[in-house]
């Protein structure tokens, strides 16, 4: 990795990071379906003026398109709608280190998958490390079911749902990053405007200037311009780039005591820690470099 991908990644944990922030700001004023909404409509608009722009073909083969389809289930609709539904319970900073278990859940889900890629011992040690951190930090208590804990669970559901959406992506090839984001988006877009008509919501509904702004910044910033920061590193740096799960959670630690004025517990920490070990070592770099 060079100097400029090592950039790529640190901008790419803040535009991500930064998403729990921008849904904070946004959920003050907006329900957490239309904020999905605005979300990825704006998104896919932003994406195909910048396919435009460099002459992408938005031509695709229909297998294709049934995979998108589902991509844009389960990287989009179902995640995006957990996250800012389970943000309503939760802060910022706890959302974030619970989305970055992603990857504990993609090992377990692919270890059963067709083709999928099967469990060594680092990465069932890792999952078994790292879930201990999510146990810490959802608390030991488990018989106290409160609105904090439903809301950690639906941000673990996303988690799972951007796993399944992970090994989904594998069947997509041949095809220009940037045309599969806009088409995940411009199809979640589809879907959820009838439930959005059907459910009573205002399409134009009033706003103040700072829920204006969280929206522009979660749709252009942290979802269009991070899919596009994502899939070039992908192309750089290949699996490198799941380096990000480790920095997210970081960045957004970060950004929410700088502009949420958090506070962030010594539990917290502590669960942050036990997660990002876990991912260490479902990842592997770690060892294998003092195997040399």
């Amino acid at each position: 990795m060079n100097l400029f991908d090592w950039i790529r990644l640190i901008i790419l944990s803040l535009l991500w990071g930064g998403s729990y922030i921008w849904i904070e700001l946004a959920l003050l004023e907006l329900d957490p379906m239309m904020i999905v909404f605005y979300r990825v409509l704006i998104s896919s608009i932003f994406l195909i003026l910048i396919c435009k722009v460099f002459s992408l073909t938005f031509k695709i083969k229909k297998k294709t398109l049934f995979f998108l389809f589902f991509m844009s289930l389960t990287n989009n609709v179902i995640p995006f709608n957990l996250i800012a539904w389970g943000q309503q319970e939760i802060t910022a900073s706890v959302g974030s280190i619970l989305n970055a278990t992603t990857p504990l859940f993609t090992v377990i889900i692919a270890n059963y998958w067709p083709n999928g890629e099967k469990a060594t011992l680092n990465r069932i040690a890792g999952v078994i490390i790292g879930f201990c951190g999510v146990i810490l930090l959802m608390g030991l208590s488990m018989h106290d079911i409160d609105n904090s804990m439903i809301g950690q669970t639906a941000i673990l559901l996303a988690a799972i749902s951007y796993a399944i959406s992970a090994l989904i992506g594998k069947e997509i090839k041949k095809i220009h990053p940037a045309i599969s984001a806009t088409y995940m988006l411009s199809i979640s877009s589809v879907i959820l405007l009838p439930i959005i008509l059907f459910s009573g919501y205002e399409l134009l509904p009033e706003v103040n200037k700072q829920s204006m702004i969280a929206i522009l910044g979660l749709a252009v910033f942290s979802t269009s311009i991070a899919y596009l920061i994502f899939y070039k590193l992908i192309e750089n740096i290949g699996s490198n780039v799941m380096l990000v799960t480790l920095l997210m959670p970081v960045s957004a630690i970060l950004l929410s005591i700088i502009i949420l004025n958090e506070r962030i517990s010594t539990t917290q920490v502590t669960g942050l820690i036990l997660i990002l070990a876990g991912l260490i070592l479902v990842d592997g770099r770690v060892l294998n470099f003092f195997k040399r």
